[in-house]
């Protein structure tokens, strides 16, 4: 801990080799945070590469099977036998097998936005924190330079003995505690940097936010917004779903259609016949012992199932989204109540008090909690405008990020 008149310039020297310690500083907007974590954000990537897996299993079930070769001989009859077994899937099993496949395709694309979604959820509070941290360190900066300028001045009025020395070890105290405060809130801001970084592919820089988070002036109403339920990449997933397995019902059902084979094989040198032989078959599979009843019936209870999520996940965001709106107009109420009501007057309230101290009317336990009820307005206000921002990206979220 620094102690003595030189408390405050500690604290800020500790702030400056924090700063020159890391390797670079980098002053990062709101928007520029969520278009670098659209690019570099890992689990973004993570989803993009099942993507292209599902993209491939398109291409896989669109395959046709390979033919059969077939060669032998006999010592009795042809000496040479040969042929080729093809396989034909002209009743509709590679389309309905295709479909499925594109079908599950549009599933993992859903929870690609699903996963951005969350991303840029993250990412955003991350900003909110690191600006939280950044206006914080800097209020309480400000908070210390003012106590030690008020420490100045009680020593200056117990060199002249018009103040008890007891008032100059009060005034030392509240200085080092406002000091530490200071302190702590620098070392917040490195935390929260950190945190940003992990989402937006920044580690190794020590991160600063340009300016406020983005939250907009005029804020849609509640019934436009509830409207956008259905664009949640979470209940727009459990849709596609339900439409997957609708896919795959119908592979199943296109496999109880018979598959067809066409075989066709050559007979030469055989001493019984005068001539090569040619022969040609078509083969029909028989759907004997089942019918695919089974497999048709597990695909529409998943497709059931994925309706009936559909329905939780509806209500679910529908009640957040309500959530956050609602804490949405209280923070902003909040937030202008303190900037046009509450800080201002704190603000009065302890310039007022430092004056009637300097003319001896006030004690100076009354100025220490004026200057703390300034400090601690201040912060509620930085808090507000947080929670304001937060309950605005609560609901983007459950919007669906743009």
């Amino acid at each position: 801990m620094i102690h003595g008149r030189g408390g405050l310039a500690g604290a800020m020297l500790l702030f400056v080799a924090m700063r020159a310690s890391a390797q670079e500083v980098t002053s990062i907007s709101y928007d520029e945070a969520l278009a670098r974590a659209r690019t570099h954000a890992p689990d973004l990537a993570a989803a993009r590469a099942r993507e292209q897996v599902a993209k491939a299993d398109v291409g896989v079930a669109g395959l046709p099977p390979n033919p059969t070769a077939l060669a032998g001989t006999s010592t009795q009859a042809a000496r040479l036998s040969a042929g080729v077994s093809i396989p034909m899937l002209i009743l509709g099993q590679r389309g309905a097998a295709a479909d499925a496949a594109r079908a599950e395709l549009v599933t993992v694309q859903v929870e690609t936005q699903g996963t951005w979604n969350e991303i840029r959820t993250a990412t955003a509070r991350a900003y909110v924190a690191l600006w939280l941290a950044e206006s914080v360190a800097a209020t309480r900066g400000e908070g210390a330079k003012l106590v030690k300028k008020l420490e100045d001045a009680v020593n200056g009025r117990i060199d002249v003995g018009s103040a008890p020395q007891v008032e100059g070890l009060r005034v030392k105290v509240e200085r080092l505690r406002a000091d530490a405060d200071a302190r702590d809130a620098v070392a917040q801001v490195a935390s929260a940097a950190s945190e940003l970084g992990r989402w937006i592919g920044g580690a190794s820089y020590d991160l600063r936010a340009a300016g406020e988070p983005r939250v907009p002036s005029e804020v849609p109403p509640l019934a436009s917004l509830m409207g956008r339920v259905d664009a949640n990449p979470a209940v727009r997933r459990e849709d596609a779903d339900a439409r997957a397995a609708a896919a795959r019902a119908d592979r199943e059902r296109a496999l109880v259609r018979p598959l067809m084979t066409l075989d066709l094989g050559v007979d030469a040198f055989d001493p019984t016949v005068p001539a090569t032989s040619y022969r040609a078959q078509l083969g029909v599979e028989v759907p004997l012992w089942h019918q695919r009843g089974y497999q048709i019936e597990r695909e529409i209870m998943a497709g059931n199932a994925a309706r009936a999520r559909k329905r939780a996940e509806q209500a679910h965001v529908a009640s957040t989204l309500l959530v956050a709106y609602r804490t949405l107009e209280a923070t902003s109420s909040r937030v202008q109540a303190l900037a046009d009501g509450v800080i201002p007057a704190a603000e009065a309230a302890a310039n007022a008090t430092e004056e009637s101290y300097a003319l001896g009317h006030a004690p100076l336990i009354t100025v220490l909690d004026a200057e703390r009820a300034r400090l601690d307005t201040r912060l509620s206000l930085l808090e507000a405008r947080a929670a304001k921002a937060l309950s605005w990206i609560d609901v983007e979220h459950s919007v669906g990020a743009p």
